[in-house]
């Protein structure tokens, strides 16, 4: 069954976890991050987690406290 959770900053939606019923990937949509788009990760919090990352190194902004561990 496929699942899917969006990935959000600061109220703007950036990505989307998807799995295939083996991993996850990403599916970016915000173009900071595009550079994400279709990469496999373990779990949608590890998919999160890399586009928040980046999406804050591409904007400038700190990744605080917000971020899933």
């Amino acid at each position: 069954m496929r699942q899917s959770r969006p990935i959000t900053e600061s109220g703007h939606l950036i990505g989307v976890a998807a799995s295939d019923d083996r991993e996850w990937f990403l599916i970016a949509i915000d173009p900071r991050i595009e550079d994400l788009h279709g990469a496999r990760f373990r779990d949608a919090q590890d998919a999160e987690r890399m586009a928040r990352r980046i999406y804050a190194r591409e904007t400038g902004q700190s990744i605080g406290a917000e971020l899933p561990r």
